[in-house]
C-alpha cells in the first residue's frame, strides 16, 4: 500500500481527500498542518483522518508528499522530504522561483523527477482546457474570467451572503472587508490587488498558463467577480496558426478526460455556474467561430475550480506514484 502525506490547510486538504477516496485507490493517508488544534479531525466520506502536527511526521514512512494551500509550510519542509527520498507535489506558489522544478498538470507528460510544481485555483481548469487543444497549434489566447466569491474562501462567501441579506432587508451592507466593493447584485472588474494595469489574478492566470503551455504563448486575461457563491465561468478566445472548425474543437473535448460538452445551441443548452457546483469535470459550451479572427475559436467554460483542481491533483498523484513503483 502506497503511503501519502497531505500537508497544508485543512480546507484544501479535505478537497484532495474527497477526490482520493472517490478515486477508489487503496492509499494510506496521513494529514499534517503547521498548527493543528488538539484532537482535530477531518470527517470525509465516512472516514475520519486525524490532523497531526507536521513536526511529528516520520518522513521516511511515506512514498509521496503533497503540499496544498500553505506556502510557508511548503517552503520550509518540501526540500526536506525530497532529500529524504520522498516524491513531492507542491500545489502552492512557495517554490515558483526554483527554475529546476518542472511545472505539471495531469495531462502533461512528466519527466523522471522527485518534485513537481502544479498550478491550482482558477488557473487549473483554464490551463487544462487550453492544453487540450495544443495540437491545433495555438497562437494566442484571450480570456474573460468570471469568478464566484469562493475565490476568497469562506470569508468571501460569508461577505456575499451578509451583504445580499442586508440589501434585501433594505439595510446598508456591512463594512467591505474582503472585496473592494459590495459584490451582492454587482459585478466587480477586480480580482486581487492591482499590479500596474493588471490585477493579481489576471497576472497569475497568465503566468500559470504559460508555465504549462510555454512562455512564448501570447495571452491576455480579464477577470471579474460575480455575485455567486461557488464557481468559475470564462469565455475563451483562441487564435490558431490555421483555420480550425468548431467541430474539431468539439470532438477534442468530447474525447478528452475531465470534460463534459454541453452545447446544444438552444435556450438553456449550456452549462451555467449553478450547474457545476460540486462537479469535478470542466463543462464546455457555446463553441463557435471567432467573428473577429478567421483562424479563431470561442467557447465558454464553467466549473468548480476547487473540485477540478483536486481531481487533477489526484491524477498527478497517481502518475507520480506509478513512476515510484517502476
Amino acid at each position: 500500500m502506497m503511503k501519502i502525506a497531505l500537508l497544508g490547510i485543512t480546507t484544501d486538504i479535505r478537497e484532495v481527500l474527497e477526490a482520493l477516496i472517490e478515486k477508489g485507490k487503496n492509499f494510506d493517508i496521513g494529514v499534517f498542518t503547521s498548527r493543528p488544534q488538539v484532537g482535530e479531525e477531518i470527517d470525509c466520506v465516512d472516514k475520519i483522518f486525524a490532523v497531526r502536527n507536521v513536526k511529528e511526521v516520520k518522513v521516511q514512512d511515506y512514498d509521496l508528499a503533497v503540499f496544498v494551500g500553505d506556502e510557508r509550510l511548503a517552503k520550509e519542509y518540501a526540500h526536506d522530504w525530497v532529500n529524504a527520498g520522498v516524491k513531492v507535489i507542491n500545489a502552492t506558489e512557495a517554490l515558483s522561483d526554483y527554475q529546476e522544478i518542472p511545472w505539471a498538470i495531469a495531462a502533461v507528460p512528466i519527466k523522471e523527477c522527485n518534485i513537481v510544481n502544479t498550478i491550482e485555483g482558477l488557473s487549473l481548469p483554464l490551463a487544462k482546457a487550453i492544453y487540450a487543444l495544443k495540437d491545433l497549434n495555438i497562437k494566442d489566447v484571450k480570456l474573460t474570467v468570471l469568478s464566484g466569491a469562493d475565490i476568497a474562501g469562506q470569508d468571501g462567501m460569508s461577505e456575499l451572503y451578509n451583504h445580499t441579506r442586508k440589501i434585501l432587508m433594505n439595510e446598508e451592507p456591512a463594512d467591505k472587508k474582503v472585496f473592494p466593493k459590495t459584490l451582492a447584485f454587482n459585478v466587480i472588474p477586480q480580482v486581487g490587488g492591482f499590479i500596474g494595469e493588471e490585477t493579481e489574478e489576471e497576472w497569475k492566470l497568465a503566468v500559470d498558463i504559460k508555465r504549462i503551455l510555454g512562455e512564448k504563448l501570447k495571452i491576455h486575461v480579464n477577470c471579474a467577480l460575480v455575485p455567486v457563491f461557488v464557481g468559475l465561468g470564462a469565455f475563451v478566445n483562441i487564435g490558431f496558426t490555421r483555420e480550425v472548425t468548431p467541430e474539431e474543437v468539439r470532438n477534442i473535448f468530447n474525447k478528452a478526460k475531465g470534460f463534459l460538452t454541453v452545447d446544444s445551441q438552444k435556450d438553456g443548452g449550456y452549462a451555467a455556474l449553478t450547474d457545476v457546483q460540486g462537479e469535478k469535470d470542466i463543462f464546455i459550451s457555446r463553441i463557435r467561430q471567432d467573428g473577429g479572427n478567421d483562424k479563431g475559436i470561442s467557447f465558454w467554460i464553467a466549473g468548480d475550480a476547487r473540485k477540478t483542481a483536486a481531481a487533477d491533483l489526484v491524477e498527478l498523484i497517481v502518475k507520480m506514484l506509478k513512476k515510484e513503483m517502476k
